[in-house]
């Protein structure tokens, strides 16, 4: 009884320790949004963007993630599949973005304090991460329904 407890405290902690985290950057979201500021940084992005075809709100998605972690990226997917209507297209692109690339500068500090050469490492990260998704978006065509279509051929 006693080790369910303490896996319930943990979890507690944990949960907590994330929406420390979260729901501050979901009131910045909100407040982003009512400001129209987060339409600036969409915009700011949009190149990004229109380069792996994605939608052009979910630039603040892809941000996000790669600033602070999967955790929080998938915080501000959920969040902007709300308020924006992300198509599954994009959001798949983002988290095959995400996938190699995700909290890129708090993982190259934790690796650079024990002593890493942290230049290839963000090389490698940000280099697959831009393969993967530019191939992927060319291979996975846009759809006006709700559908995700692998191309096999010309058409």
């Amino acid at each position: 009884m006693g080790g369910i407890l303490d896996l319930l405290i943990n979890l507690l902690g944990f949960l907590w320790s994330i929406a420390k985290v979260l729901i501050p950057i979901m009131i910045v979201i909100e407040i982003f949004k009512d400001t129209k500021l987060i339409d600036k940084i969409s915009d700011y992005f949009n190149p990004v963007s229109k380069f792996f075809t994605l939608s052009k709100t979910s630039g603040i998605s892809l941000l996000f993630g790669m600033f602070f972690g999967l955790t929080i990226g998938a915080g501000a997917i959920l969040q902007s599949i709300k308020d924006y209507d992300v198509d599954k297209r994009s959001i798949f692109l983002i988290s095959m973005f995400l996938s190699p690339c995700h909290a890129i500068f708090e993982d190259t500090f934790i690796m650079w304090s024990v002593g890493a050469n942290i230049f290839p490492l963000l090389v490698a990260r940000l280099g697959s991460a831009i393969i993967v998704t530019f191939i992927l978006s060319r291979l996975i065509k846009k759809e006006p329904g709700d559908g995700i279509e692998v191309i096999r051929g010309r058409d």
